[in-house]
């Protein structure tokens, strides 16, 4: 940076002269003298000014040039008109004579001189820093920039509570695992203290290409949450890595997505849990149809299961369409959904005497409510698998209508069916005659705010629910209500109220009884503290 010749000599020509006694110490004198000499040699020497401008403000201070060889001032002389303090051989051993007074000049500059080279001086700081990086806009790498983080935090008191009429239901998962006949808790009440923390990373590499990663709280093994249970003898809590994938964008009208990544399609918690994430790739097409509407097309292919020893691996094909009219304060907003996901590979198959070949067709993981059979050669060994096929048309809506005080009321329906159930082929998988009960639906009125961000901010909700024992997969179903699966039936109270920015406090009440099966009825209260950053 240098500074303008012109403003420096302007600066310089200005100075003014302050008389000051001549009893002022002489240290003091040497001080301002040695300062002057000091600046003007360093502006010299880093070439702020030319040396032969340089040593024309030394000469006239009374100091000698800076020399090329040295690049600093030799020792300085007294100036003139600077008083030089009486020496001892001059005042005499008796001190009898004394000088006469004298005054000093000090050079001083203006103050509005000293604030235009001061603004000066900051305007050109801010540009080398601006263009050399080190400070500014410019002090934060390009690559930071490009990063973007978001993150909740949840701590949620449960109750769950059992009636006292329910029966005895077997554990599909745990007489899995153990190869023997395992009951799941039908009968005890049970309180707790969860939590569920998440943090994502975005990078956005070009207008093109970007990548994303999300770690999660929760358990290896239950794809449907990220809870943490409390009271677990202290010990840490698990990490897993959530979401992983990779996106390519063209515009705003289409983008691909393969990797681990959220649920792709439109939709409620009927078909998927909310903290459900998918594996594979996903295709969407959003092209605008109109200055209002927007609609979209989704395509994806997700592996459901990677079977090592078999060519009969277990996959989810989806596709779906719809349309989107985006709400604004005073308008109606809609959107509307057709989609149809055909899981393959997914039918439990028998195992020949003595085999154990097709026990890689049982579920990785169940909840409760589905069709099985025992596909086990080992009558002892017993093992679980889907006596049906899972083929199912998806109809979602959505209407967002403007509402008093500036509040919306926003109506969701929700419908499944199961193409794929056959029941006579099912009936002779089990053994017995099964219903055709292939049906889901899930409505739900919620007024407020579409999303509590802020302060005061609130809304309250209630749903009704009824999802049959073979209209879609129980595995992946919202592990909350009725404490997940399938053959159940209730409703679903919920309010939130924001306490501060990206702060909410939330309740919940699940209603859940069985339809069918043996009697189940759970109710399910929940407590939230949500955090968002």
């Amino acid at each position: 940076m240098k500074i303008p010749l012109q403003r420096l000599a302007a600066a310089l020509a200005m100075t003014t002269w302050v008389t000051v006694p001549a009893a002022a110490q002489e240290s003091e004198i040497d001080k301002v003298r040695a300062t002057m000499s000091k600046l003007i040699s360093q502006l010299v020497s880093q070439g702020v000014l030319p040396r032969e401008a340089g040593n024309a403000l030394l000469s006239e201070a009374g100091v000698a040039p800076v020399t090329p060889a040295s690049g600093a001032p030799a020792a300085a002389p007294v100036a003139p008109g600077w008083a030089a303090a009486p020496s001892p051989a001059a005042t005499g051993a008796a001190g009898s004579s004394q000088p006469a007074p004298a005054t000093v000049r000090v050079p001083y500059i203006p103050e509005f001189v000293r604030k235009e080279l001061k603004e000066e001086i900051r305007l050109e700081l801010a540009a080398q820093a601006f263009r050399e990086g080190w400070s500014g806009p410019g002090a934060i790498p390009g690559w930071v920039r490009r990063l973007e983080w978001d993150g909740d935090l949840r701590v949620r008191t449960q109750l769950d509570r059992f009636s006292n009429d329910n029966a005895a239901a077997l554990s599909i998962l745990d007489t899995n695992r153990s190869r023997a006949l395992s009951l799941l808790n039908t009968s005890e009440d049970r309180e707790r203290l969860r939590v569920r923390a998440r943090i994502g990373l975005t990078a956005t590499i070009d207008e093109h290409w970007s990548a994303g990663v999300r770690l999660t709280t929760g358990s290896a093994t239950e794809p449907v949450s990220s809870n943490q249970t409390l009271g677990t003898y202290n010990n840490r809590y698990t990490v897993l890595i959530d979401r992983a994938y990779v996106r390519y964008r063209h515009r705003d009208e289409f983008s691909a997505t393969a990797g681990r990544f959220g649920n792709p399609w439109f939709g409620t918690n009927l078909l998927w849990a909310n903290d459900l994430s998918f594996d594979g790739v996903a295709l969407q097409w959003t092209p605008k149809l109109t200055s209002a509407i927007r609609g979209f097309a989704t395509l994806a292919a997700l592996p459901v299961q990677e079977v090592e020893l078999s060519s009969a691996d277990k996959w989810l094909f989806g596709g779906q369409l719809g349309a989107t009219l985006a709400p604004s304060p005073r308008s109606i907003g809609a959107r509307v959904g057709l989609g149809y996901y055909h899981y393959v590979n997914l039918l439990g198959k028998v195992s020949a005497p003595g085999s154990s070949a097709r026990e890689s067709t049982a579920p990785a993981f169940a909840q409760k409510g589905n069709s099985y059979y025992n596909i086990s050669s080992d009558v002892l060994r017993p093992l679980l698998g889907l006596a049906a096929e899972y083929h199912l048309l998806n109809a979602t809506g959505q209407v967002d209508l403007p509402s008093i005080a500036g509040k919306r009321l926003i109506v969701t329906g929700d419908f499944v069916r199961n193409l794929g159930f056959n029941r006579r082929e099912v009936s002779q998988r089990v053994g017995v005659d099964v219903d055709k009960q292939v049906n889901a639906y899930h409505l739900q009125l919620a007024l407020g705010e579409a999303e509590v961000k802020a302060l005061h901010e609130w809304q309250v909700s209630a749903a009704y629910k009824r999802v049959e024992r073979d209209a879609l997969l129980d595995a992946y179903t919202d592990s909350d209500f009725r404490l997940g699966g399938t053959d159940a039936r209730g409703y679903i109270l919920g309010a939130s109220y924001g306490v501060a920015k990206n702060t909410a406090v939330a309740f919940r009440y699940f209603s859940g009884d069985s339809i069918s099966g043996p009697p189940l009825s759970i109710d399910v209260f929940q407590f939230d503290l949500n955090l968002k950053f």
